[in-house]
């Protein structure tokens, strides 16, 4: 990487890092002895210091002046990259909304929800009621869900924990990565994303909605974006954008492109993922799922070094999407760098996966509050109409790599049974039932499992090696990384695939535990962050994966499996329109980002949580970006929804217009995966998605909002009370049955009659007739409950009786023996 390149991202990293330190102080307004100036802002005097004090002896003069962001001049090494930050520091912020003389009176030092700003309804206030507790970035209620604002005594407590957390994360960076500056830096982001991932950029003069974490990234991207243009052109951008963001003064100048904003999208997930047999199914799934993320992320570094970019200029990165920033010059390579992913992703794995890769230049006036979701949304049309000409960049190649026929084909013997795929790497399944068994496995889908879903359930961390690609072909999963540059090591684990590495990205997978220590890597820089990833599967008692025929046998009642799938509803447009429309917009490229990492992280964090809060039997294939989908005993399942959207409403701050839908399959353990993944797909969106306004579930055929839903789960769970065989009192075995014949009877009157509000009938007598005769024939407790339904089902005339009549079937399905 080039040196101005690194300077510059480093120095944005760290232009405001004094904000964190000085609110730490006894005295904040005491600025550090050494850099004691009226040149200096104090935070930015503390900037100063904590650069001073804390890189390596050989960086410090160089990043020293992005210290003076606000008074470049006064820089006395390097005004032009102290001018360059400066630059960036403004487009970052947007240039500050909410500006506010009295907000020191009004907001504590803590991070505003980012929900909070969030708001489709014109008429409904953004407000400022939650706020983020100021604690290291860690998997816990009282962490990651913003609540009141805490005393100032905690606050200046929090800061002072945060401070000395970075010291030590940047101490060790000191010590160990200082010969590489790419690890440095990655490591040095990282760091901030753990340490200021609460703390307010700004809440002296402003409402404290932007993390430093993403301020700081954001400005170090755009630094990075500007760091080969002349000094010259960056004083007069600096100037126009300082006049026209603060003085409404128009200036030509500030329609030129300031940076691309590049996506990434690889389609074919759904169907690479899914598309398997029975067979090896469990084995195999979470490893192609936690693979596609490992791919991601190996494409998303190969663009990035190809346009000689950092770590730091990644926007968001998860479900097969990547966006990040990229200078204006980048356009030229990405022709030939969509050719060569293309032609790489082809060599292993043919027309199953395909990148589209498309960008749009941002003017700097496209930074200015309010302006960037239009270019956020132009790079995602763009990005949708690529991928309607897959293959289009191959040129004359198009015939030959796609359409020409292969030299073998049509031969079910070279099949693999897994994923139906015909190779000439297969190999007999070694542990089938069936010792005679033909049936046999492609290099590739042996690799999901040997080398990735076996050992993703039980690891803390895992190791990334980042070095140069290779021109690997078509075999295992781990060839497939290698030819985007990107190799992978366990702990404890072979570490001889990290031998051509130029270092080495650890994630810790959970929240790092004293027990289980960051690995130590011999000879090889090693970076550290947090990438949480939901690895949860079920094992058996040799701590292998339940095959999903076994694990059926978990549930109680009916022996079925549990397919959900969940998602945010119409996120698109929260990103393009949350911020608000046209003047009203208080969008900026910081709070998008922010927005991006808090939903992310309540997806890939929390519900890691979730899953294994709630249960050891569920199978966690995929949980990222917006997106859920899991596996699991069927009667776990409705819970384990319900308990994903309350959080979720608790995560938000009650946000009405920030919700999830889900939809739930039934499903047979042999049922192919493919298929089990599509029926779930269309109960969320055949089902649940048709319902207005959205914010609902589909189960047992039906939608439902989310209140009701609730009432019906606390309908069955009354239902199963009653009639458990188990109970001493059980109710008689006909409840189930009149209730739903009550609601079959009620379904057919709205069928003939689908105009009317209201429908009557004989139900409603027959219903009385029957439930009190149960009511006389019982006693006690039991007595009491049957009154309870009685009163409940009748009520306005039979108003619920659909909703009794389901909570009856679930109740009737979870009660069933496996001989009924």
């Amino acid at each position: 990487m080039q040196d101005r390149v690194f300077f510059a991202a480093l120095g944005g990293l760290l232009h405001d890092i004094g904000k964190l330190i000085q609110r730490s102080q006894p005295d904040p307004w005491k600025k550090p002895e050494r850099f004691r100036t009226d040149a200096l802002k104090t935070h930015a005097a503390f900037s100063a210091d904590f650069i001073w004090e804390n890189l390596p002896e050989n960086w410090r003069e160089a990043v020293l002046p992005a210290a003076y962001h606000h008074n470049p001049q006064a820089a006395q090494a390097d005004q032009a990259l102290s001018q360059l930050i400066a630059l960036a520091d403004k487009l970052s912020a947007g240039e500050r909304s909410d500006i506010d003389e009295e907000a020191q009176k009004k907001y504590p030092m803590q991070l505003v929800s980012i929900f909070d700003r969030v708001s489709l309804d014109k008429n409904r206030k953004k407000q400022a009621a939650h706020f983020l507790p100021l604690k290291a970035l860690a998997l816990e209620e009282n962490t990651l869900f913003a609540a009141a604002p805490q005393a100032e005594s905690l606050q200046r407590n929090g800061y002072k924990q945060l401070a000395d957390l970075i010291k030590e994360e940047v101490k060790y960076a000191q010590e160990s990565l200082s010969g590489s500056r790419w690890a440095y830096l990655e490591h040095l982001l990282s760091s901030l994303q753990r340490c200021a991932w609460s703390v307010p950029s700004a809440y002296y003069y402003s409402l404290p909605d932007v993390s430093l974490y993403d301020h700081s990234r954001m400005t170090a991207a755009l630094a990075a974006c500007l760091a080969d243009w002349e000094p010259a052109l960056i004083n007069q951008q600096l100037d126009a954008v300082t006049r026209n963001f603060r003085d409404k003064k128009d200036n030509p100048l500030l329609e030129q492109p300031a940076a691309l904003l590049v996506g990434g999208d690889i389609s074919g997930i759904q169907d690479f993922i899914y598309t398997l047999s029975a067979q090896r199914a469990a084995k195999t799934l979470r490893g192609r799922s936690f693979y596609l993320q490992l791919l991601t992320e190996a494409v998303l570094r190969y663009v990035l070094n190809a346009l000689g970019m950092p770590y730091t200029n990644v926007i968001y990165s998860g479900g097969g999407h990547f966006y990040l920033l990229a200078p204006v010059s980048a356009l030229e390579k990405l022709s030939e760098l969509r050719r060569d992913v293309t032609t790489r992703l082809l060599e292993h794995h043919g027309t199953s996966l395909y990148l589209a890769l498309e960008a749009v230049s941002v003017p700097f006036t496209g930074f200015k509050v309010g302006q960037f979701p239009q270019h956020w949304d132009a790079m995602h049309r763009k990005l949708a109409s690529a991928k309607q000409r897959r293959y289009s960049e191959l040129g004359e190649d198009f015939y030959h790599k796609i359409f020409e026929p292969q030299a073998h084909g049509g031969n079910q013997e070279d099949t693999c049974s897994v994923c139906g795929v015909e190779r000439n790497d297969l190999q007999p399944i070694t542990d089938e039932v069936e010792p005679n068994s033909s049936n046999r496995i492609c290099k590739l889908c042996a690799s999901f499992y040997d080398e990735l879903g076996k050992k993703l359930p039980n690891a803390p961390y895992v190791i990334l090696g980042i070095g140069q690609p290779k021109d690997t072909r078509s075999g295992s999963a781990l060839d497939a990384l290698a030819a985007f540059g990107l190799s992978l090591a366990f702990p404890n684990g072979n570490m001889q695939r990290l031998k051509d590495a130029d270092y080495a990205m650890i994630w810790a997978l959970n929240d790092p535990q004293p027990a289980q220590p960051w690995p130590r890597l011999q000879n090889l820089p090693a970076a550290r962050g947090l990438r949480y990833t939901v690895n949860r599967v079920p094992v058996d008692q040799q701590g292998d994966a339940v095959a999903f025929d076994e694990l059926q046998k978990r549930s109680n009642g009916i022996k079925r499996l549990g397919v959900l799938r969940m998602d945010v509803d119409g996120l698109g447009n929260i990103f393009k329109n949350g911020f608000g429309e046209g003047g009203q917009s208080i969008a900026s490229l910081a709070r998008v980002s922010t927005l991006s990492f808090q939903l992310s992280l309540f997806f890939e964090g929390w519900i890691k949580q979730i899953c294994e809060q709630e249960s050891d039997d569920i199978y966690a294939v995929y949980a990222g970006g917006d997106d859920v989908f899991l596996i699991a005993p069927w009667d776990q399942v409705p819970g384990l929804a319900l308990r994903i959207v309350e959080d979720f409403g608790k995560y938000t701050g009650g946000n009405p217009d920030l919700h999830i839908s889900g939809g739930m399959a039934f499903i047979h353990g042999k049922y192919p995966i493919h298929q089990a993944a599509q029926d779930a797909g269309r109960a969320l969106d055949d089902g649940a998605k048709r319902v207005d306004g959205k914010n609902a579930f589909h189960f047992l055929g039906e939608n439902w909002k989310w209140p009701q839903f609730k009432e019906l789960a606390a309908k069955q769970k009354l239902l199963v009370e009653v009639s458990d065989p188990q109970n001493n009192q059980q109710a008689p075995r006909a409840l189930l049955q009149v209730l739903q014949g009550l609601a079959s009877q009620e379904q057919k009157r709205r069928q003939e009659r689908p105009n009317d509000k209201r429908v009557w009938g004989p139900w409603m007598w027959i219903g009385d007739y029957q439930l009190t005769r149960m009511i006389e024939r019982s006693s006690g407790e039991l007595e009491e409950k049957l009154k309870h339904i009685h009163q409940q089902a009748s009520s306005d005339l039979y108003a619920n009786i659909l909703q009794w009549g389901k909570a009856a079937r679930w109740a009737q399905l979870e009660l069933r023996k496996t001989k009924e």
